[in-house]
């Protein structure tokens, strides 16, 4: 029966087979649990208590009117916007050293790639050592070099917790960054730059009407990607702080965390899931398409 098929049947079959596996693998392991969290969200349902109950919209009620909410989200906000706009501006300068005909330039490439290569769980685990108030090598520097009268507890401060989570958060990803962004520019053709030199335009010139401009798609897709990345970042906040002092660092990943597992309370914790999924992908429509609008023009 097969054999009878024409041609294009066939091909159409054959890839049939092929992306059977890996259907099957994402409906298994992303789509039955994205379908099982957004029912579990309109619904009582409890580690305590086995009985799941519908509730409609109460979650989302109740955590659209919760300040707590409010609170996470802004501080999720806030480490976003720091750590991708530090993350861009330090990648771009990097990415452009990077670029220039300088010594050892592969082996300072690979060099600056550590950072990213070091595991997250591991890097939050130095940086706890780094910013211990006591004997941390942080407080050690800064008081020696006269910077600081005294030692200061990094993360244990409201002023200073999730400013120190974000220079992890820096400390990690710029090395990727960069290197997306320096690919980007080996992309740009040498010629436009010797165009530009003979009609007399500086350096700065041509970064801004040359490198900026043909390296806009990369930035654009780096920084779609790092805030995303930064959106869901669970495992500093988590290492560092868990969400302290004083709720001072509760992103919204630790408030999934702590309403699900140390509350007990699944159905609402799904429903902030739900929420952070939406916000998600709404942010990331209209973010694409302004881009690609500007882009046009």
């Amino acid at each position: 029966m097969f054999f009878r098929l024409s041609r294009t049947q066939r091909n159409i079959a054959f890839a049939t087979v092929l992306l059977l596996p890996v259907f099957v693998i994402m409906m298994l392991t992303i789509i039955a649990p994205l379908v099982s969290a957004i029912a579990l969200s309109f619904s009582d349902y409890s580690l305590m208590d086995p009985d799941r109950s519908w509730n409609q919209f109460r979650n989302y009620t109740e955590l659209l009117g919760s300040s707590e909410f409010y609170h996470s989200f802004g501080i999720t906000l806030t480490y976003v916007a720091a750590a991708v706009t530090i993350d861009l501006l330090l990648g771009l300068l990097t990415a452009v050293l990077l670029n220039r005909n300088i010594r050892m330039r592969s082996f300072l490439r690979s060099l600056f790639m550590i950072p990213w290569a070091i595991p997250t769980i591991v890097t939050a685990l130095i940086f706890l050592w780094i910013y211990q108030p006591d004997y941390g090598v942080l407080n050690y520097m800064m008081t020696r070099s006269g910077l600081m009268s005294e030692n200061v507890s990094w993360l244990q401060s409201m002023d200073w917790a999730l400013a120190a989570i974000t220079v992890v958060a820096v400390f990690r990803q710029t090395p990727l960054v960069s290197v997306m962004l320096l690919a980007g520019l080996q992309n740009i053709p040498a010629s436009l730059y010797e165009a530009a030199r003979i009609d007399g335009a500086s350096g700065w010139k041509m970064f801004l009407h040359v490198t900026l401009p043909l390296l806009k798609p990369v930035i654009t897709s780096v920084t779609l990607i790092m805030i995303v990345n930064n959106f869901q970042m669970f495992t500093l906040f988590f290492t560092l702080t868990n969400g302290g002092p004083a709720g001072s660092t509760t992103s919204l990943a630790i408030l999934t965390y702590e309403t699900a597992f140390s509350r007990y309370e699944l159905g609402k914790g799904s429903a902030i899931g739900v929420i952070w999924l939406i916000l998600l992908f709404v942010f990331s429509v209209l973010f694409t398409r302004y881009m690609n609008r500007n882009s046009e023009h």
